[in-house]
């Protein structure tokens, strides 16, 4: 068993990926073994190219980190953090990929790895310090003494035919502690080919996959309905546990299931978020030496959206951008109109940028999370995208320049349409202005005429005072006078006589 000879410690791509995606870079484990089938696919066989080989690895990490933000989110959710996860197994572990970016987050002295490669589980148990099981090719001979709070199966059920689906189902199930959670990856049948029906059982197996040494009859490719999910659980667990599905939960491709046997927190309560994603269309210098780049960022989120696009050289943002224009193509791949408006574009002055320097570039949405849209030297990034020069006329630059201008027309027309609108909307506005201008003289009219009345209503009330005062004071007069108190003695006779009325 060797190590994969590509002196990691020291190559300055892996090197900036690693200490802007690790928890603790310093302490981060890099290498590789060289029977690792994960790393050889991403290699694609391209091993004499060099910048391939930076491809490949920046690929590796970055699928293990994606895997452990997934994780992450559940485990919160039903512990609280991976420092409450008494024990874990990764089962089907592969070489490591996840396991390296696990023992930054928890003790490799709580963790548990397991595999049909003896050599793999080997490896880990030497580099990374985790207690290793090797597996067996038949579930009823995998035999375990011991149970597991946290039990992860990852792209390996989406392996499975019928046959061992179930009873490995039902083994990793048995293994759970009564607090436990297992989580595990399938194809669901939304990734089948078109043309290809799914059977009634809601199960698909089909003897293909990326394994070079395993019978492909016992490891292919299995896809699943949700409904043979659900079913199979309340199968193996006697009708005990529940279970949840994560749509894509595993690197916005494969689907997540959760399964416990006690609902500590409501699935409510798993705001499970994917990560953005993107890529750079086109990478050029100008006819001034500036960098120019282009892509795409969107987020698939429910009220997601990309909050910027940033590039860093040798560990420094050095720009930051957000999507501004029009990508029906991204959209319709995602068969989502909210992320329309996802391409972007910058420029890097040449004084910024050398060929040597290492770019990252990367989308951040709403919620924090990250997506790597390119790991490499500025050189690099360059010959990638040579045939998408800036100056060219290569049929992607057109369709790109085609799109911004059609979708710059229907802006402009969007904008000409609101603004008759708006004129329109102005004139009655003033036409209503001048309305209520006029109503306000006429109030102000009637208002001087009820002033004026009021005023000679007033005047009359003054006069009628003065008069009744007058009236008052000669009444007054006349009772005090010899007349009035002879008359009052007089009729006070009459009444004594019998006259009084008379």
């Amino acid at each position: 068993m060797s190590n994969v000879n590509l002196d990691l410690v020291e190559n300055p791509v892996i090197k900036a990926f690693i200490q802007d995606q690790a928890k603790f870079p310093e302490e981060f484990k890099l290498n590789i073994c060289e029977d690792d089938e994960m790393y050889l696919f991403s290699l694609n066989n391209v091993k004499d190219d060099l910048e391939a080989r930076d491809r490949a690895l920046v690929r590796y990490y970055a699928i293990g980190r994606s895997v452990l933000d997934t994780v992450k989110q559940v485990v919160e959710w039903h512990f609280g953090s991976f420092e409450n996860v008494p024990s874990f197994l990764d089962f089907a572990c592969g070489y490591g990929r996840f396991t390296r970016f696990l023992i930054q987050e928890m003790p490799p002295e709580k963790i548990w790895v397991s595999d049909i490669y003896a050599n793999a589980v080997k490896f880990q148990s030497e580099y990374l310090g985790v207690s290793g099981i090797v597996s067996t090719g038949k579930p009823e001979n995998y035999l375990i003494d011991r149970k597991f709070d946290c039990i992860l199966a990852n792209s390996f059920f989406s392996h499975m035919p019928e046959r061992t689906f179930t009873n490995w189902l039902q083994n990793l199930y048995d293994l759970l502690t009564p607090n436990g959670i297992l989580m595990f990856s399938v194809h669901d049948q939304c990734l089948l080919p078109s043309h290809i029906e799914m059977p009634a059982n809601g199960i698909l197996f089909s003897p293909q996959s990326e394994s070079q040494s395993l019978d492909k009859e016992e490891y292919g490719t299995t896809y699943v309905t949700e409904k043979f999910v659900k079913k199979l659980v309340e199968e193996v667990s006697g009708g005990k546990a529940f279970v949840h599905r994560l749509k894509k939960g595993i690197c916005r491709f494969q689907d997540l299931y959760v399964v416990t046997n006690q609902l500590v927190r409501d699935f409510s309560e798993l705001k499970f978020n994917h990560q953005p994603g993107g890529y750079i269309d086109v990478a050029a210098l100008t006819s001034k030496g500036n960098l120019y780049l282009e892509g795409w960022a969107a987020d698939v989120n429910f009220g997601g959206r990309i909050d910027e696009v940033q590039v860093v050289v040798n560990g420094e943002i050095v720009q930051r951008c957000e999507p501004f224009y029009d990508r029906p193509d991204v959209a319709a791949h995602f068969q989502k109109d909210a992320i329309l408006q996802s391409g972007w574009n910058c420029y890097l002055p040449k004084n910024t940028v050398t060929p040597q320097d290492v770019l990252i570039v990367k989308a951040i949405n709403n919620y924090g999370g990250e997506w790597i849209l390119e790991t490499c030297t500025v050189k690099s990034l360059l010959s990638q995208r040579q045939s998408q020069s800036l100056l060219g006329s290569t049929q992607t630059k057109i369709k790109l320049i085609e799109t911004q201008l059609a979708s710059a027309q229907i802006k402009w027309e969007q904008s000409e349409s609101k603004l008759m609108i708006t004129q329109t909307k102005l004139e009655e506005t003033q036409n209503q202005l001048i309305s209520a201008h006029t109503q306000l003289e006429q109030t102000q009219n009637q208002l001087i005429s009820v002033q004026t009345q009021l005023e000679q209503t007033q005047n009359q009330l003054i006069n009628v005072k003065k008069e009744l005062d007058r009236a008052q004071n000669r009444l007054l007069a006349m009772e005090t006078s010899k007349f009035w108190k002879l008359r009052t003695a007089w009729f006070k006779v009459r009444r004594k006589v019998g006259l009084a009325g008379e």
